[in-house]
């Protein structure tokens, strides 16, 4: 089968997915990483002008750096129907990161197979099972469109600075992805993370985030995570015993 190609927009931290078997016709993007580093104040996309570079076989390498407060390397590897994402930020800072990220954007609103702004194709994983979203409490922040959700094994999410910024997380725990299902109901797209410190949609545009977390990181440590996305021809319920067995049952807390 056909492998999924990667689109780097220059100097920006934005990159185009197309050409995939399950979607044919279709592209979706990633803002990658919209923000990142320490989760009390993290750097915006913006502030840094990332560095590509090729490294064959449809895999790319992406570098960036904020003299005195962070670096990161980030590398995409496209299967047929995988995007698989290797992270590792760096703290430049002179302080210490009780927690870090990488906030990470599935851009969904351009695939109208999958778009679903009034959320109804959504689904999370709640004690166990999928769950639409829909019937997941909503805590009705600033902007109505956003929220951010607590995740299995990860600080909750008034714990997290950039997460309780947000004024938007309601009060309860979901796992490490978020997923939405097709139009037609036979294919689905997902956003993981091992670890996923926590969840954010914007319904506006149809996007979904599982956002990476390095965990508490010293002066001039480096913590590494894992991204998955999947574009998959599955039932809700088969793709679930898959993710669970790829990324979720096994991720570590750093």
């Amino acid at each position: 089968m056909a492998t999924i190609t990667l689109h780097p927009t220059p100097g920006a931290m934005a990159l185009g997915i197309r050409d995939i078997p399950a979607f044919p016709g279709e592209g979706f993007g990633a803002g990658w990483p919209e923000s990142i580093g320490d989760a009390a104040r993290a750097v915006w996309f913006g502030n840094i002008t990332p560095e590509r570079r090729d490294l064959g076989d449809g895999a790319w390498e992406q570098t960036g750096k904020r003299d005195g407060e962070v670096s990161y390397r980030i590398t995409f590897t496209a299967t047929e129907d995988t995007v698989d994402v290797q992270q590792s930020v760096t703290n430049l800072s002179d302080r210490v990161w009780e927690q870090s990220l990488a906030f990470n954007c599935f851009q969904c609103g351009s695939a109208p197979s999958i778009q679903d702004h009034e959320c109804l194709r959504h689904y999370v994983g709640l004690d166990g099972e999928p769950r639409r979203l829909i019937e997941i409490p909503r805590q009705f922040g600033p902007r109505p469109t956003v929220q951010l959700y607590s995740v299995e094994g990860q600080p909750l999410g008034r714990d997290i600075p950039f997460v309780a910024g947000f004024a938007a997380t309601p009060d309860v725990v979901l796992e490490g992805w978020f997923a939405i299902v097709s139009r037609d109901g036979k294919r689905l797209v997902a956003t993981v993370s091992k670890p996923t410190l926590f969840l954010f949609q914007n319904m506006e545009y149809s996007c979904i985030h599982a956002a990476a977390g390095f965990g508490r990181l010293a002066p001039g440590e480096t913590g590494e995570a894992e991204s998955r996305l999947y574009f998959v021809e599955s039932s809700l319920v088969d793709w679930h015993a898959r993710v669970r067995d790829e990324m979720v049952a096994a991720r570590q807390v750093p």
